[in-house]
């Protein structure tokens, strides 16, 4: 007898239990009431058909002794560092799988997950997989940074991390930085502002971009600062920033004028976070990266070889 016509959506629908959200072939042909026999030719008619893309894990790329010294010398959870490929978007696309399969392994059900923004965030997002846990929540822990369709916007990155772990994403309906106090503490008393805020108590992980004090940091190319306020700040010996909250060498906050204009996590509420895990690369993070983990801003990191070197050096 012929076999009836294969059935896309059944084919596709099969290779994200197996593959995304890790169910076993026996799982699968229990929970969907077909035989084992069935989910492994729709498997492979999966690959025929170009659902699946088989690409070396992430793991074969990591540097386990720069992670091993790094972990030693900062006193860190853990580290994840990998060699650096041929364009900045593939060793970011690396780093963010890299990142987003430790993530698994913090989560828990109920989880409570916090995220900045930032390209590098933005790859875990755009890798991470299914959780296994339930009841996952993803909240922003700073307003609208860029435009926002973009998906290094704060609010993209949240949307992509909840749909990715099957959880609910809670995002702040408010810019980064207001044009005055007034108008902050205004935003503040919403309803929908203190529900996200809320969340920031329960909170178990948060994913953190490091921002450099340089022209071409995002921090300050999407406008929230201007060039006037950088000189001010890099003179008040500041070494990097997150979430646009600055502090110095010893990860120490330092107070700016504009702090009551930004609505965003503050340094303080970070720190009582119990995984901190800044993903950053690239020479001109190296001082920002020391100084929050000096301060125990960040307690996990990922990043690529050259720059771990240049935290050793």
């Amino acid at each position: 007898m012929p076999r009836p016509p294969r059935d896309e959506e059944t084919i596709l629908h099969i290779a994200r239990l197996h593959h995304e959200e890790g169910l076993m072939q026996t799982e699968i042909a229990r929970d969907l009431k077909i035989s084992e026999a069935t989910v492994s030719r729709y498997l492979r008619q999966a690959m025929e058909l170009g659902f699946i893309e088989v690409r070396v894990a992430s793991r074969a790329f990591r540097n386990f002794d720069l992670e091993r010294r790094l972990v030693r010398r900062f006193g860190l959870v853990s580290a994840i560092v990998i060699e650096p490929r041929t364009s900045a978007a593939e060793t970011r696309r690396i780093l963010g799988n890299a990142a987003g399969r430790a993530l698994e392994d913090l989560l828990a059900n109920g989880s409570v997950i916090g995220v900045s923004n930032g390209e590098t965030v933005a790859a875990v997002a755009a890798e991470a997989r299914r959780s296994r846990s339930a009841h996952i929540d993803v909240v922003t822990l700073i307003g609208g940074v860029g435009r926002a369709e973009e998906a290094t916007h704060t609010g993209q990155i949240c949307r992509t991390l909840a749909d990715r772990l099957g959880g609910r994403s809670w995002i702040l309906p408010v810019p980064a930085v207001v044009d005055s106090p007034a108008l902050a503490e205004t935003l503040r008393g919403m309803e929908a502002f203190r529900e996200v805020f809320s969340l920031f108590d329960r909170m178990t992980v948060a994913v953190i971009g490091v921002g450099a004090l340089t022209p071409e940091s995002s921090t300050f190319q999407h406008g929230l600062f201007t060039q006037g306020h950088l000189r001010g700040i890099v003179a008040r010996h500041a070494a990097g920033s997150i979430c646009a909250r600055f502090y110095d060498a010893d990860g120490k906050g330092l107070p700016t004028d504009l702090d009551a204009c930004t609505l965003s996590i503050t340094l303080e509420q970070l720190a009582t976070v119990p995984h901190r895990f800044a993903v950053a690369l690239g020479a001109d993070k190296v001082p920002a990266i020391r100084a929050g983990i000096a301060g125990r801003l960040i307690n996990m990191l990922g990043t690529d070889a050259p720059t771990a070197e240049a935290l050793l050096g």
